[in-house]
């Protein structure tokens, strides 16, 4: 061997503000188009389940709904749960025309 790394090996990954470590698949809750109460469900489900921390994810117009779930929360179900972080981004997206369009998006991280 010469020294260098090979064509397959993968390169380094680089991190993102919030360690990768802390989100899995079932902390995460993306907003779309459903009521904000079966959101709300889903994030209190996750705490009851024993998860510490769970990651609400919004684009565009649903922030404003990730919002409100996150206040309903903790508000209304879990008054111990508190607001750790707050991302925000501007994302560009692909348009089926090929044209590409910037939206905003919004990650809210409670803790218990």
């Amino acid at each position: 061997m010469d020294g260098t790394t090979p064509q397959n090996e993968a390169a380094p990954v680089q991190q993102s503000a919030v360690p990768q470590s802390e989100r899995t698949d079932g902390n995460v809750i993306y907003i779309g188009k459903k009521s904000v109460m079966g959101y709300v469900l889903a994030v209190v489900t996750q705490f009851n389940h024993g998860e510490r921390e769970v990651f609400i994810k919004a684009r565009g117009k649903a922030i404003s709904r990730a919002v409100d779930v996150a206040e309903i929360v903790r508000n209304r179900f879990l008054p111990d749960a508190k607001i750790a972080d707050i991302l925000t981004k501007t994302e560009e997206l692909d348009s089926e025309d090929g044209t590409k369009s910037k939206v905003s998006a919004i990650e809210i991280k409670l803790c218990k």
